[in-house]
């Protein structure tokens, strides 16, 4: 399925807001979309205040499920975001039950498959 490129500056909150995710430090940095580093499946996803309350614990990472099957970094997929922000992004977060982020910002000029 066709996406968006994700790249390390994307801006993207879990399903709780004000819960902010973000890849902490890009794993690779020589390839780049709008000056951003794109974010490959060796990336992590670490969310930082999330407010979620109750029995669930709140999120803490995001688990990235648009890959791509044509577009590798460094021998790595890259990741795909299916939509133009703002929308739900392709990938889950660690609660209970796991919800999709949302991303809030990101290129929109380059397309993988």
């Amino acid at each position: 399925m066709p996406g968006l490129l994700f790249h390390f500056g994307a801006t993207m909150t879990c399903a709780h807001p004000p819960g902010l995710a973000n890849i902490p430090v890009p794993v690779q940095q020589r390839v780049l979309v709008m000056a951003q580093p794109v974010a490959t499946t060796a990336d992590t996803f670490l969310v930082t205040g999330c407010l979620l309350t109750g029995t669930a614990p709140p999120c803490t990472t995001i688990q990235w499920l648009g890959v791509a099957g044509r577009v590798f970094v460094n021998g790595l997929p890259a990741l795909l975001q299916p939509t133009p922000p703002p929308s739900p992004g392709a990938g889950l977060s660690n609660s209970a039950p796991p919800v999709p982020p949302l991303v809030q910002a990101a290129q929109i000029r380059v397309w993988g498959m």
